[in-house]
């Protein structure tokens, strides 16, 4: 399962929740190759997180490997309120929709009224625009407005129950992107030295910024994952990447708002964006959905999985076949196996011309990756403060492995997520050492089992052997 990890270039996210939450399970799921933990805000409470969290940890330590941990806030998530019996919502029906606390006031649409917990819902909509429910199984749309609440009629219906998610596909929600509940889970989430957090319904560069300006206010540098999931995101993509450290295709509020035949395209477009830029991007939602239930996924979905492989994704996510499906271990198993096939086929570099390419530490991940390639290297071997340098590299997609060492841990985990990159802590050393490279190279090769007579390409910075700075020297060596 190491050399497995080790020879993947793209990572596997896996969601933990209750199929997943113990120490054993977890170990596992790290064996088998999950590289990132996602842990879902929009359930649970914060002790059972910070239990989760510990448990993570504890499993990382067991098996020996880093992982990082991904706080996904829940974001603006418009729902229905607690309906104790369901509605039956049939085609041509009127129905009117509001805040809960308004709907004593309407005793004349008795049994015709849907409660939202989203106070704005009336000032976000106009005549004439979409209202969808349950993930857009149930279509309705707009007739008037009536004080506090909005007439609607069904075009699709179907049975309505408590909790259920409503989408506006055709209106501009002014409800902020980061919610009071998210303030205080980034805060809980910063207590807890959580590696990446995902920033839910970005719609606009200024979503990203007022999360950036609270872990300023922290004094804490978390990269920001930014989840694309609206029309609105997908107008202003090119601003919301100049503001995030990474991009996640969130296929399912996406496919509902923007509607399922579109998402390919923009799929392939954000990634491509994503690439050129060398951001790294996650394609998330239902990639091995049947999995929830059944021990092998369908040909549908292996072929989704290989496919955004090869459009260039970072990172491929699985949420709920292992937060509550029957077969979390195997779902992780068979991603990576997917993920293992689908990079056997050789894909196009993209052309350096294409980037926008400027200082030393570019020239220096190019060289090093043509390097390797040409003389055959088992593996390059970059020496990073702050992870910059193996971003960088990765942005290229070298065919030789990447070894990220840093003796930074945030560091270590952070590049957990990065394509192509095996991150290695080298927690002692003595750095007035002036054997302390043959020092790294003895551990390297006795965790990345080396053999005698291999070649590999080491970038580094000029000056003490972990300074930060710009990395400007490619070093090539054969294992002895």
């Amino acid at each position: 399962m190491r050399r497995a990890r080790l020879n993947r270039h793209a990572k596997v996210v896996a969601t933990l929740g209750p199929a997943s939450s113990n120490v054993a399970m977890i170990s596992d799921l790290i064996l088998a190759g999950m590289n990132v933990c996602r842990v879902n805000m929009s359930h649970g409470t914060h002790e059972g997180h910070a239990q989760l969290i510990a448990g993570i940890r504890k499993a990382s330590a067991m098996v020996g490997l880093e992982v990082a941990i991904m706080l996904d806030l829940q974001g603006p998530k418009i729902r229905v309120d607690k309906l104790p019996d369901g509605l039956e919502l049939k085609e041509g029906d009127i129905w009117v929709v509001g805040p809960t606390k308004v709907q004593q006031d309407y005793p004349e649409y008795k049994g015709r009224f849907i409660p939202t917990v989203y106070d704005h819902l009336v000032y976000d909509l106009e005549d004439g625009v979409r209202v969808l429910f349950d993930d857009g199984l149930i279509v309705a749309k707009t007739v008037e407005k009536d004080r506090d609440i909005y007439k609607i009629k069904v075009s699709v219906g179907g049975t309505l129950k408590s909790n259920k998610g409503i989408n506006l596909p055709d209106s501009r929600v002014s409800a902020p992107s980061l919610t009071d509940k998210d303030h205080e889970d980034v805060l809980f989430g910063l207590g807890q030295d959580v590696d990446y957090i995902a920033l839910s319904f970005v719609r606009k560069k200024e979503d990203v910024l007022k999360l950036r300006d609270l872990l300023n206010e922290q004094n804490r540098n978390i990269p920001i994952i930014s989840k694309v999931e609206n029309p609105e995101a997908i107008d202003n993509i090119e601003d919301i990447l100049d503001v995030s450290d990474v991009i996640m295709v969130a296929r399912g509020d996406m496919g509902v708002e923007l509607g399922n035949h579109l998402v390919p395209a923009v799929q392939k477009k954000i990634i491509s964006l994503c690439n050129l830029r060398g951001i790294p991007v996650i394609t998330a939602t239902q990639m091995l959905e049947s999995m929830i239930e059944n021990p092998t996924p369908t040909r549908a979905e292996a072929s989704d999985v290989a496919n955004a492989i090869w459009d260039g994704t970072d990172a491929v996510m699985l949420s709920a076949e292992t937060a509550s499906g029957k077969y979390p271990l195997e779902a992780v198993k068979m991603m990576g196996s997917i993920i293992t096939e689908a990079e056997k086929t050789p894909k196009e570099r993209p052309s350096i011309k294409a980037f926008d390419l400027t200082g030393v530490d570019d020239a220096t991940m190019i060289g090093a990756s043509l390097i390797a390639e040409k003389i055959g290297a088992k593996r390059i071997l970059s020496v990073t403060q702050s992870g910059t340098s193996c971003l960088k590299m990765c942005r290229f997609r070298p065919q030789t492995s990447v070894l990220g060492v840093s003796n930074l841990l945030s560091v270590v985990r952070k590049m957990c997520l990065f394509w192509g990159v095996s991150p290695f802590n080298l927690k002692d050393y003595d750095e007035d050492n002036v054997e302390l490279e043959r020092h790294v190279i003895d551990k390297v090769r006795i965790s990345c089992e080396l053999e005698t007579g291999d070649r590999m390409v080491i970038t580094r910075g000029s000056g003490k052997f972990f300074a930060r700075g710009t990395s400007n020297s490619i070093k090539t060596i054969v294992i002895e």
